[in-house]
């Protein structure tokens, strides 16, 4: 099953409501090399896509708390591909799963995208909207 959240870790609660994103993320999780690092270093093994979630106003300090901790790194191994970061994370206090961090220009300060082994809205019964809580463990 991979790696257990280690709950002794620091952790820092952000809530948000789902959002559509622009439809890139399933492509990107299916690359193999993605899926080799996030298993190796997340122990999961992504359903491909990930959730996406717009952060709350009176949550956004904490998002950028999170922002500025180093996390585990995501290398790309094919040119043209951006380098990524993660940390673990559960999400609606039910599903374990991991907060992934692009590493790109103008990335919306908002958003937080996740991944999990499950299909995310139909393991939580979300639709956009909805609203979301994930505790991070940094």
């Amino acid at each position: 099953m991979g790696k257990e959240i280690n709950s002794s870790s620091a952790m820092v609660t952000v809530r948000g409501t789902v959002s559509s994103g622009i439809g890139q993320s399933k492509l990107f999780t299916e690359l193999s090399w993605v899926k080799k690092q996030f298993r190796e270093k997340l122990g999961i093994s992504p359903y491909p896509g990930t959730l996406n979630i717009t952060v709350s106003h009176a949550y956004k300090s904490q998002l950028e708390a999170i922002r500025q901790m180093k996390g585990i790194e995501i290398l790309p191994e094919d040119a043209g591909y951006c380098s990524g970061k993660g940390f673990p994370a559960l999400i609606n206090g039910k599903v374990r799963g991991a907060v992934i961090f692009p590493l790109v220009p103008h990335y919306p300060d908002d958003k937080l995208e996740l991944i999990s082994s499950e299909y995310l809205k139909q393991s939580l019964s979300l639709k956009d909207g909805d609203e979301v809580e994930v505790i991070v463990y940094i």
